[in-house]
């Protein structure tokens, strides 16, 4: 038998994965736009650089923001991306251009990575 209490846990957690399921509707619509602006922005000037930045981007974005992976893991998985795009598109390392594409994936990477999270217990704040 369920006491009154623990049904208020199970009715809080249901509407909590409510609000989870909506918000991860509303980033999958997000993300690859975000991700489709961000590689135009920070990409090499290549196109094989441009398309592979928006790939590593939106995965990277998808895996911290909906399943909530860890964040080292992409933000280390991003900096070898960056590495090696940026020595395949320059020819040798470009300093500029490695700070550039890598400052802003990282940036964004955070924000969504770690404002899922502040965004996820504003929506059950709001519902309460």
């Amino acid at each position: 038998m369920v006491s009154p209490e623990q049904q208020q846990i199970y009715d809080a957690l249901a509407q909590q994965r409510g609000h989870q399921k909506q918000v991860d509707r509303v980033l999958k619509v997000v993300l690859p736009i975000a991700a489709f602006l961000l590689c135009v922005i920070c990409a090499n000037l290549n196109v094989w650089s441009t398309l592979l930045t928006f790939v590593m981007m939106w995965i990277s974005f998808y895996a911290t923001a909906i399943k909530r992976w860890p964040l080292w893991h992409w933000a280390l998985a991003i900096l070898v991306f960056c590495l090696i795009d940026n020595i395949l598109s320059y020819g040798t390392f470009n300093s500029s251009g490695f700070s550039r594409q890598f400052g802003t994936m990282f940036i964004f990477l955070g924000v969504f990575g770690v404002g899922r999270r502040y965004f996820d217990r504003w929506l059950m704040k709001k519902s309460i």
